[in-house]
């Protein structure tokens, strides 16, 4: 069985693919949806920062700190919606 590189494979949230990897932002600790194209090209520039589809400008956090919570503009733009809350059922 093979595996597919970590630079190929996509993030999934409830059975959909996100058009990305998320990104947790060191500025605002936000988790954002950054394209794999951008965060290549941003990689290969030795840049340090990339565009997420929200349109912020992200600053990579550590891969040792927690994700951040999910910005919601990128949620949207990718087409990945939040769960709903869960319900507690009172018996």
């Amino acid at each position: 069985m093979s595996v597919p590189s970590a630079s190929t494979r996509q993030a999934t949230t409830t059975g959909r693919t996100e058009p990305g990897v998320a990104v947790t932002c060191a500025r605002d600790g936000r988790s954002h949806v950054v394209p794999h194209a951008v965060l290549a090209e941003s990689l290969a520039s030795g840049s340090g920062q990339c565009s997420a589809l929200c349109g912020h400008i992200v600053l990579p956090a550590s891969l040792a700190s927690p994700p951040g919570e999910r910005c919601i503009l990128c949620a949207e733009a990718s087409g990945v919606t939040r769960r709903p809350p869960r319900r507690r059922l009172w018996r």
